[in-house]
């Protein structure tokens, strides 16, 4: 493909040059076939306006329109190759415009930090292999149009950062997400900007509440505004894969307080947003999802998460009739505290999961402070050997000498839930733990969460261990019961503040078929941190994913210490023939043996298990 720019002088701009309602000016350009394309134009300063467009074959800028009346202009088109191809939805995944493959496999960098720019991270990014980022339009690093401007002008400085990130992700081969409005200009108690946003009437600006951005005339077309030059003068990149027209929603007055307004807004920005971008751009937002409605005029779903086990939240997504996966995640607690275990569980788990696409990291500047882009690419190097992200879930068998334990975290954070069992399965596995909220929760909101039945069958007598991070200023409580008799229980009182706790409550459980039960009958949440019983099951943990003809395995060590080899995992469904078995650590992103096997006429293929220390991943290819 390639990309065409149109210079041409407008020297009597009629008042607002960034108000399409007396500045409408378009670029009609002409390709093959005598095809013909009519594309936005925007203004850049003085007398200067541009249009820029992609496409294949050959085209040129033929003429320019104002208000739908043309203009005499003198014309100046460069033409340049382009690198990336744009990214379509098919289905509940994503296709290159070729129908080639796209799975979004990145980090989120947000705005800069210290001395840290986007530019610069999307060329560590690109190094690593990623191919998806997140960039949000937002005020404190200078990167808001509408924010830097004293009227209804936008600001070409602002403009220009933009066009240096654009061209980054280009040259990176990233394609990110533009996030044109963020929750805190229009939120009260959610990281709120709302005393200093230039629309504030207490600032000389037009809005008297924050909600009123959803439904106020001069808000609503100076956001059309906005997105119209967004879309003028970037919407050629393929490097920006959707228009996000919000981060976070839900912790918009707005969103609280009037709902469908924010929906309505949402559908009617989309359409706008459709109408003008004749690259047809991918559009989203995002919020969590138990606001369906939100999504209902978006490309895909991006809901976000900060739960104590990754990996459980990565494995519990399932597309529905459209793409999701997280655009958001991290660990519970202090962000920065995560060594990069946390940020590697939740990426592996989502390689072997249903989403459409990787669990994306959120805390870039820790992904720089410590140097982790390593373990992004280890991540895409398995990728581009086994595939991985084009096969399909199958279920796998294991076994080993030792036992293990089942063990993890809740899968969400704060939220509400009908399920209360949780069964432990004979391989080690909590059912259902990716929808466990980790606030457990008190009399001030029990019907959110009653509590969590975990049935389990033990060989031998085992124990339950349950680590209980935080606790409300309210004062809460934690009961641990076996078959409904309480054996060991904990109370925290009310505190001036939610309390950090970091405690340990132990329960012994006999041999046999038990359920064990936790509760709170305190006042308030008590936060769950990890659940581990056992021992029960193997010591390594698997998932694999296969087409009959490839397959991808993650084995993990469930118990303590590193595995020190022994024991076999067991595929199925397999062609007959010879395969090709690769050994890939996790961590260094390097092959650590190959070797050739055989599947059976039964279809089945077992591999012994290597010694590793707490994962490693395999690709198996049929020669």
């Amino acid at each position: 493909m390639t990309t065409y720019e149109t210079l041409f002088p407008l020297p009597s701009a009629l008042g607002n040059p960034f108000d399409p309602e007396k500045n409408d000016v378009r670029v009609l350009f002409r390709g093959p076939g005598g095809k013909t394309k009519n594309q936005l134009a925007f203004f850049d300063g003085g007398t200067t306006w541009r249009a820029r467009l992609t496409a294949e074959g050959s085209w040129q800028a033929v003429g320019v329109t104002r208000n739908g009346v043309p203009v005499r202009a003198k014309l100046t088109t460069t033409a340049q190759p382009q690198p990336l191809r744009f990214v379509r939805r098919k289905g509940t995944g994503f296709v290159y415009d070729d129908g080639a493959l796209y799975w979004p496999l990145g980090h989120n960098v947000a705005w800069r930090s210290g001395s840290f720019d986007v530019a610069a991270a999307f060329a560590k990014l690109g190094a690593a292999g990623e191919n998806w980022s997140r960039v949000w339009m937002c005020h404190w690093d200078g990167k808001n149009l509408d924010w830097e401007t004293k009227d209804d002008t936008l600001s070409l400085t602002v403009a220009r950062r933009w066009d240096a990130i654009v061209a980054a992700a280009q040259k990176y081969g990233i394609h990110f997400q533009l996030v044109l409005q963020h929750h805190g200009p229009y939120a009260l108690n959610v990281n709120s900007n709302w005393g200093e946003n230039p629309w504030n009437v207490k600032n000389g600006g037009f809005l008297s509440t924050t909600a009123e951005f959803f439904t106020h005339p001069e808000a609503l077309r100076r956001t059309k505004n906005k997105l119209r030059y967004s879309v003028a003068r970037w919407g050629y990149s393929p490097s920006i894969l959707a228009w996000e027209l919000f981060n976070e929603v839900e912790w918009t007055e707005g969103a609280k307080s009037a709902p469908k307004t924010v929906e309505e807004w949402h559908k009617t920005m989309a359409a706008y947003l459709r109408g003008l971008d004749i690259h047809q751009h991918l559009i989203t937002t995002s919020s969590h999802l138990s606001g369906a409605e939100l999504y209902t005029a978006m490309d895909y779903e991006q809901p976000h998460a900060y739960p104590p086990d990754l990996a459980a939240t990565a494995l519990a997504v399932k597309p529905t009739t459209k793409p999701i996966f997280y655009g958001e995640i991290g660990p519970s607690g202090d962000l920065n505290s995560d060594d990069g275990n946390s940020l590697k569980a939740g990426l592996w788990a989502s390689l072997f999961s249903d989403a459409s696409g990787a669990a994306q990291y959120w805390t870039w500047d820790q992904v720089e402070r410590r140097n982790l882009y390593g373990l992004f690419k280890a991540a895409t190097g398995f990728v581009r050997l086994s595939g991985v992200t084009a096969l399909r879930r199958v279920s796998v068998r294991v076994s080993t000498p030792d036992g293990g334990v089942a063990s993890s975290g809740p899968g969400k954070g704060w939220g509400e839930t009908k399920r209360t069992e949780f069964p432990i399965g004979a391989e080690g596995t909590i059912e259902g733990i990716g929808e466990m909220p980790s606030f457990l929760q008190g009399s001030a909101h029990r019907e959110m969460f009653l509590k969590a039945d975990l049935p389990v069958t033990l060989r031998q007598p085992g124990t339950v261990v349950v680590e209980v991070q935080t606790v409300a200023r309210a004062g809460g409580s934690l009961v641990i019961k076996v078959d409904g008799k309480t054996v060991t229980q904990k109370a925290w009182p009310a505190s001036a503040r939610d309390t950090t706790v970091n405690e340990t409550l132990t329960a012994a459980i006999p041999a046999g078929s038990h359920t064990i039960t936790l509760e709170n009958p305190g006042a308030d949440w008590v936060t769950l941190h990890k659940l581990t019983v056992g021992p029960v099951g193997s010591s390594v943990a698997a998932l694999a994913k296969s087409d009959g003809t490839r397959a991808a395995l993650w084995l993990r060590r469930t118990a303590r210490g590193a595995h020190p080899g022994g024991g076999t995992v067991t595929l199925s469904g397999l062609r007959v023939g010879r395969y090709k078995l690769t050994w890939w650590d996790t961590t260094a992103g390097t092959v650590l043996r190959e070797e050739a096997l055989s599947a059976t006429a039964s279809g089945q293929l077992t591999l012994p298990i290597p010694a590793f220390t707490r994962d490693i991943a395999a690709s198996l290819v049929r020669k």
